[in-house]
């Protein structure tokens, strides 16, 4: 039988790097979870690039068979080994910097003069107790766990994989130095087929939006990926069109599957810190959120604003967005909420920065909230009258499903696969119209009747979940070896 094999070389490099992941990231171990339910471990197997051994290695998926839910930090020792900082062995209140090294120690420091002081409020503030925190320097901390998931035994694909195995890379792999060779490698001496999903052709599609020479080697890697793929994958049905589109354009007729992705919001596990005492319900959970926030955020939510998520980037169509507010801002008869950018700053933005530099943010009218953690985003989304996502191109679009997520609505732009993921339940605009995009945001400030309208109808909706997406991509794969399992049959037939 085939040995599938799954790519987590992307998911590496992020966790060592962040602390938190993305759905699409989540959703690759769901489907590897499913797929070993369905055909054992032994016949499943993770895999990445090593940089350092310029090795392309596989290991056991047990491990993720047996992970409860999307763990960071378990993921971070198995790669990295037992003596990476876990959630469990972390000090209680500085979980947010265990991937910071200097904060964390900066902010140890304070709590430790804060204990030889018996500074009970400093440690409410921060989201602790002393109590626990004497507990955990006295080493009898409940958060005290022992992992040993580093000691799982990898070696290299090249020494087990057979023709006919699978390869699946669900995220991006471009620009990753070695991987193009050693995945060539594996397609032309192993005879394994390899499944790529491409989430969008934005670097080569809207290349004015993009800074560096970042398009260039989007493009090389678009272009070899027939070389030694065997099928593709789509996000949206869009990005399908644009993919098959490029693979005419270079003498491909490779078969491309869309799966589109979800209208879910996943976050990372949050770990309130336990200093509010009474029985759980919705007004203890919100009050433990907050604890686990960061002032700045939480002033953003004391009045009505509109939000914006995702890298700021010319893309985003921000500059637009920034003068749509302040043509709005100057209608004495609308009751004007603020533009609220929650995310990291991006790229080729001179036009919209100059703006804000010379306007005070629009007298205010317009704030940013920086790199929010999933609690904070979470709370962003839930106390936001709607959002807006007027890119001028997505490959999907994140955070129009997160929205609906939370009840909330949008204006959406009508490009794209933007209408893929709001459907009836968004209003539309036209990102090059500052008078479309006017008028939409007027109709959705001004007419709560409508705006409610429009929050039902999601409410009666049934939204598309990450579990979906995973089922939809077990049920392909399992029809893809299901149908090679049959034609040696019909051969001898």
């Amino acid at each position: 039988m085939t040995t599938r094999y799954f790519d987590i070389t992307d998911v590496l490099f992020y966790v060592k790097k962040e602390s938190s992941i993305s759905g699409i990231q989540r959703v690759s171990f769901e489907v590897i979870r499913r797929m070993v339910q369905r055909y054992g471990s032994e016949k499943v197997r993770v895999c990445y690039w090593d940089k350092g051994r310029r090795d392309y290695l596989a290991m056991p998926s047990d491990f993720v068979a047996d992970m409860e839910e999307f763990d960071h930090d378990v993921l971070s020792t198995v790669f990295f080994g037992s003596k990476v900082r876990l959630l469990e062995n972390t000090a209680p209140s500085l979980e947010r910097y265990r991937s910071h090294r200097g904060k964390y120690w900066f902010h140890y420091a304070q709590r430790l003069l804060n204990a030889y002081r018996g500074n009970e409020s400093h440690f409410l503030r921060a989201g602790a107790t002393l109590e626990e925190w004497r507990s955990f320097r006295a080493g009898t901390s409940p958060r005290d766990k022992d992992y040993d998931l580093g000691r799982i035994p990898r070696s290299s694909v090249f020494g087990q994989a057979r023709p006919g195995d699978q390869l699946v890379v669900l995220g991006g792999t471009w620009a990753i130095d070695g991987l193009e060779q050693a995945l060539r490698r594996l397609h032309r001496d192993n005879g394994v087929e390899i499944t790529q999903m491409v989430h969008d052709l934005i670097p080569i599609k809207t290349p004015e939006h993009i800074a560096g020479d970042f398009a260039p080697a989007f493009y090389h890697w678009l272009r070899t990926l027939p070389d030694y793929c065997s099928a593709f994958l789509a996000n949206s049905r869009n990005t399908a069109l644009d993919l098959k589109e490029f693979l005419v354009e270079v003498g491909s007729d490779h078969p491309v599957h869309t799966v589109p992705l979800a209208q879910e919001f996943v976050a990372a596990a949050e770990s309130p810190p336990g200093a509010i005492h009474g029985p759980d319900g919705p007004y203890k959970r919100r009050v433990e959120r907050t604890l686990l926030m960061r002032r700045e955020i939480l002033n953003l939510t004391k009045v009505p604003y509109v939000l914006v998520v995702g890298t700021v980037e010319s893309r985003k169509n921000s500059w637009r967005l920034a003068q749509v507010w302040q043509r709005l801002c100057r209608d004495e008869g609308l009751e004007m909420p603020r533009l609220v950018f929650a995310g990291k700053r991006g790229w080729l933005n001179d036009d919209f920065d100059a703006m804000m530099t010379a306007t005070g943010n629009l007298d205010g009218w317009v704030q940013f909230a920086s790199r929010p953690t999933d609690a904070e985003l979470r709370h962003l989304y839930e106390n936001c009258l709607f959002t807006a996502t007027v890119s001028l191109y997505e490959g999907w679009g994140l955070p129009i499903g997160e929205s609906l997520h939370f009840g909330k609505t949008a204006v959406v732009a009508d490009n794209s696969a933007m209408p893929e993921v709001g459907g009836a339940l968004v209003e539309y605009c036209d990102a090059g119209s500052l008078e479309s995009m006017t008028a939409a945001f007027r109709r959705l400030i001004a007419d709560p009747a409508h705006r409610q309208a429009l929050e039902a109808k999601i409410a009666a909706t049934r939204l598309r979940r990450w579990d979906d997406v995973a089922g939809d991509l077990v049920e392909l794969f399992s029809d893809e070896e299901d149908a090679a399992a049959e034609r040696p049959r019909a051969a001898s037939a």
